[in-house]
């Protein structure tokens, strides 16, 4: 039944983790990492019209450095079954980690599910999953002392925290867990000098120095500082909003709490201070920003698995393999792998990108021009018209000036003052959302034209910018 149940989890994170390329972010990402292998690493905005040379930190290079690699190699499948090798590492640990704590194999079925499945709705090519793998990793060093990994933090802890640091900015929360167990543990009774304890707060110093050898020096671990020090942007952007319960994903985050909140209620044992003080932290974390839900249930896990877990491991009256159930999972498994994986990977033939538009754009000599286009299709664009085409932004807003995003920002808002802002950047070209009301905005003045159109995108060009 073991067998069975972990098989389970772990098609779920294969599937999960191959889906379609079609995570605007993730194609300026891969463009990032053929450049860092043919130029190096960049210190400097390459892509943008609007702030070209502006100092940029690439915090995640290590990861497009792989997807480069992996590109190279095989294209896009073999960028899709690393994404799927991903998820099925998150599943299977999130499953053994459950099991092993809670000594029940039914809890360790049913108490990742709802955690897991809100985290994934989350999941996508970003170097995001990165991160939340390296989040598990540590936990299992954290929470399980006798793992392999957990009797030799002082090896795991700083070689898991440098990729961590250089896949991705949200490392800052395993340094934030790690300070919160030991906070917790001091507070009951285990302080940060002795034993376990001290071996972990060595462990986590010895990381933080071992994370300063890297491309950026100190301001790589500075970037989720400096972030967040632009609370003004954040508060515009959805991943960044607190949850929508309306949303699936708001439901099954929803679910989850709910589940915790049953598991402390019907605990046989209370939780020690630790483990409250790292799950408040964390869930309210979550309900912060829902980019948090995929970090919450990770670090959840083990807390609510030994809450709900039993003294000594269930009685299994049956010890042979579920052979004929097992089989439909793997036969399931290879199914879908077999039906997705041939189909277009970046999703360049449905209306996510403005494909035919930039098509037009190019059959009409207007590319090259100074282009205004969505943070969203920007991605697109990079990816593919880059270096021709450059974007007026992107969604890399740890980068960009402040007046620049809020300029785009009240385009997007449809604001009186669009027409100074276009005229300020000299913008030649729209490529926008055809039901936007921006694009309605353009159908009524004279000095545009409007020289493409089709169900998902309109191009417009401003009078005396045709093709040249």
């Amino acid at each position: 039944m073991v067998t069975l149940y972990a098989a389970v989890w772990m098609v779920f994170g294969w599937a999960n983790g191959q889906r379609r390329l079609a995570d605007s972010s993730f194609l300026w990402h891969l463009r990032t990492g053929h450049w860092i292998l043919e130029h190096g690493i960049p210190r400097s905005d390459i892509y943008s019209f609007t702030a070209p040379g502006t100092s940029w930190v690439a915090q995640s290079w290590l990861a497009e450095v792989c997807y480069a690699l992996l590109d190279t190699a095989g294209g896009p499948v073999a960028l899709r079954l690393f994404g799927a090798a991903v998820g099925l590492a998150i599943a299977a640990l999130s499953f053994r980690l459950a099991l092993r704590l809670s000594n029940d194999r039914l809890a360790a079925a049913l108490l990742p599910a709802s955690g897991l499945i809100a985290a994934g709705l989350v999941w996508s090519e970003r170097p995001l999953l990165l991160g939340v793998l390296a989040l598990l990793v540590l936990v299992w060093v954290v929470d399980v002392p006798e793992s392999p990994a957990g009797r030799r933090p002082h090896l795991v802890i700083p070689v898991v925290m440098w990729l961590w640091v250089n896949v991705h900015g949200s490392f800052a929360l395993g340094f934030g867990f790690l300070a919160l167990h030991l906070a917790g543990r001091w507070l009951d009774g285990a302080p940060p000098w002795r034993d376990r304890e001290r071996a972990l707060a060595r462990a986590g110093l010895l990381a933080g120095a071992v994370c300063l050898v890297n491309p950026y020096g100190p301001a790589l671990l500075w970037f989720p500082v400096a972030l967040l020090m632009r609370g003004d942007v954040l508060a515009a952007i959805i991943e960044w909003k607190s949850p929508d319960l309306r949303t699936p994903q708001g439901m099954m985050f929803a679910l989850f709490l709910a589940t915790v909140l049953v598991v402390l209620a019907r605990a046989r044992r209370r939780p020690s201070r630790r483990d409250v003080l790292v799950l408040v932290s964390f869930l309210l974390l979550a309900l912060w920003a829902q980019r948090n839900i995929a970090a919450a249930p990770v670090v959840a896990l083990p807390i609510v698995s030994r809450l709900a877990g039993r003294d000594a491991p269930r009685p299994d009256a049956r010890r042979r393999p579920h052979w004929v159930p097992l089989a439909l999972v793997l036969a399931f498994a290879v199914f879908w792998t077999a039906d997705r994986l041939p189909r277009p990977a970046f999703g360049h033939d449905v209306t996510d990108y403005p494909v035919a538009a930039m098509r037009a754009v190019e059959r009409n000599g207007l590319l090259g021009r100074r282009l205004l286009t969505t943070d969203v299709w920007a991605g697109y664009t990079i990816h593919e018209y880059w270096p021709r085409q450059r974007v007026f932004i992107d969604d890399r807003y740890d980068m960009y000036p402040r007046q620049l995003i809020h300029d785009y920002l009240r385009l997007l808002g449809g604001e009186p003052s669009w027409r100074s802002t276009l005229d300020r950047y000299r913008v030649e070209v729209v490529v926008w959302p055809r039901e936007h009301a921006f694009a309605q905005i353009l159908s009524g003045d004279l000095r545009w034209k409007l020289v493409y159109a089709d169900a998902a995108a309109v191009v417009y060009t401003r009078i005396g910018a045709t093709a040249g």
